[in-house]
């Protein structure tokens, strides 16, 4: 077999969903029921530190930003409600940055995430925490690469940053495919609402959102604006060109951007106070 069959085989393997964990499981089931007890959940929940983590940071952060810290998992859940829990959920088994050595790139998607949380407060977004969720999740792909082809990863990583070129540019020249597509494959076996799934595996290229247009476009935005403030690592050196489509969406004016700029500033900090959460 050459080396280019057996990658093709390999990034084949990626359209597997890994299999949850049985606790996950169990959580992931129980929020598909219409009347959710987040009280019960909550036991559950606190079960597993690395999901109560996300969980409380998720509801301290971005557009849940408030006086008072949450510090209990019964009333993040109720805070972020059963879509977005249920994607922090599923999302956990393949997405625990921290104990990785990717350290840029969860720093990336917790400024996408407080970005995105700003511009749908901006906006008017009427479901922001969606796009929150969204932003957070935004560059699952890469996390799935980075984890299931580790030498695939690097040798992207290393091109990209050597060369001054995209991330996902060299992703398609060496494998055929870029993270937005692996995140497709996942979020699709894990049948994430539109609201999600779009924002997610459409943040390079929001004019192909169908059902969630706005939120695809602000996912998209934040990723750009993250970028641009220098916060994190999105695994090469640029920062993207926004779509017009998406400004224009967002009908983002000079007097918008800078509320969002100074909101995102603002939640950032208080994200920042939740990172390290074990």
């Amino acid at each position: 077999m050459s080396a280019r069959d057996d990658l093709r085989r390999r990034v084949g393997r990626l359209r597997s969903v890994p299999t949850l964990p049985k606790l996950l499981e169990r959580i992931a089931a129980a929020l598909e029921y219409p009347e959710v007890d987040f009280g019960n959940l909550a036991d559950l929940v606190e079960i597993d530190q690395a999901l109560t983590a996300q969980i409380l940071r998720l509801a301290n952060s971005a557009f849940y930003a408030s006086h008072s810290s949450i510090t209990h998992v019964s009333h993040a859940l109720v805070t972020l409600g059963a879509v977005v829990t249920r994607s922090v959920v599923l999302s956990t088994a393949v997405i625990d940055l921290r104990s990785t050595p990717l350290r840029g790139f969860w720093e990336h998607s917790l400024g996408c995430a407080a970005a995105a949380g700003a511009l749908a407060k901006v906006t008017g977004l009427a479901r922001g925490e969606e796009a929150v969720a969204a932003g957070l999740l935004h560059d699952l792909g890469k996390v799935v690469l980075y984890k299931e082809l580790p030498d695939v990863f690097a040798d992207v990583l290393a091109r990209a940053e050597r060369e001054g070129r995209r991330f996902r540019d060299v992703e398609r020249e060496l494998i055929g495919i870029d993270h937005g597509d692996i995140a497709a494959w996942l979020v699709e076996g894990w049948h994430f609402p539109p609201c999600l799934a779009e924002p997610i595996t459409l943040h390079h290229e929001p004019s192909r959102a169908r059902a969630a247009r706005a939120e695809t476009a602000i996912v998209h935005v934040a990723d750009a604006l993250v970028r641009g403030r220098g916060f994190g690592s999105g695994g090469d050196p640029l920062v993207p060109a926004i779509d017009p489509q998406a400004w224009a969406l967002l009908a983002l004016t000079p007097e918008r951007l800078d509320r969002t700029l100074a909101q995102f500033d603002e939640d950032l900090d208080r994200a920042l106070n939740y990172a390290s959460f074990e």
